[in-house]
């Protein structure tokens, strides 16, 4: 996968490549805002990992906290949720042993974890986030929010493929 030089969750791993099998160390990140890619932002984003020289490479496993944004699925305001994210991936190493679709460590020994925190955010993100349990969504009429206001719509229940049956219900 890609590395993204300014990354920064971009960590120079060279000593452990240089160690030997089961050498350890435990990292702290306490990040208060991160952008991840155009499309996520992690704030902020707390938690430890522990990186494990194996004879396949590194192997991250941790756990990290934070909180991203999405979209209420019913009333489309800006919701932020609360994740955890639960490290637990092999970088190979040398790069050239990867499978495909797998993460490696760099010939020059930095690991991005940036690729794999987006990834493992964006899997903990609901698939219909809601900004409360009572959310009363938006009219499908006029899109008032029905959270902040009422409106006057009329809601027809009937399909309109069907309104030619309404004669006989109002007969």
């Amino acid at each position: 996968m890609s590395s993204n030089k300014g990354s920064k969750l971009r960590f120079n791993f060279g000593f452990l490549l240089e160690a030997i099998t089961g050498t350890s160390r435990t990292m702290e990140l306490d990040y208060p805002s991160i952008l991840l890619e155009d499309d996520v932002t992690l704030t902020p984003l707390k938690g430890s990992f522990q990186a494990i020289r194996n004879s396949k490479g590194i192997y991250i496993t941790g756990g990290l906290h934070s909180n991203v944004g999405a979209e209420c699925a019913r009333c489309l305001d800006p919701v932020h949720l609360a994740i955890t994210i639960q490290l637990d991936e092999l970088f190979y190493y040398p790069p050239q042993s990867t499978p495909p679709g797998e993460f490696s460590v760099g010939e020059d020994g930095f690991l991005d974890l940036a690729p794999l925190v987006r990834q493992l955010s964006l899997l903990e993100i609901p698939m219909q986030p809601f900004c409360r349990s009572d959310c009363k969504g938006i009219c499908a009429e006029c899109g008032q929010n029905l959270n902040e206001a009422t409106c006057d719509c009329e809601i027809d229940t009937i399909d309109p493929r069907l309104a030619s049956l309404r004669s006989l219900l109002d007969n």
